[in-house]
């Protein structure tokens, strides 16, 4: 892939990051609790997509994300560890949300899934703008 489609794509998985968070928020006001911890990891998940095109990774799994991204960017420092627990983390969360019939959100609980969500999305942002990926 092309610097500039690379480019086309990194930003791509940032739209759909955006309007995964944006939603998460809509949900919670709506006391959607479940929904809205599946949209806030759907949210992270596209950053750290974005993040791992950069370098030319694209896994074609959930735990292919978390474990590339641990290798392109934890290992060689430029991403903290903990982010990368918060993203394995809201994957856990999400998987409970949309599959376990008795697991049931807070509001707390939900409103505490979505800041997670939303430091893990700014750090990836943060990296990509540093790097100039975001710019026209």
């Amino acid at each position: 892939m092309s610097p500039e489609n690379t480019r086309v794509h990194v930003r791509a998985e940032m739209v759909r990051s955006d309007e995964s968070l944006r939603a998460a928020h809509e949900l919670l006001k709506l006391g959607l609790f479940n929904d809205a911890v599946s949209r806030a990891y759907y949210a992270a998940l596209h950053v750290a997509r974005a993040l791992l095109l950069t370098e030319g990774v694209e896994p074609q799994t959930h735990a292919g994300v978390s474990s590339m991204l641990g290798m392109h960017f934890v290992v060689p420092g430029r991403l903290a560890a903990e982010h990368a627990k918060e993203l394995a983390r809201l994957e856990q969360f999400r998987t409970e949300a949309d599959y376990n019939r008795f697991f049931v959100f807070t509001t707390e609980g939900a409103a505490e899934e979505i800041g997670v969500a939303d430091r893990f999305c700014s750090a990836g942002r943060a990296l990509l703008e540093a790097a100039r990926w975001l710019d026209d």
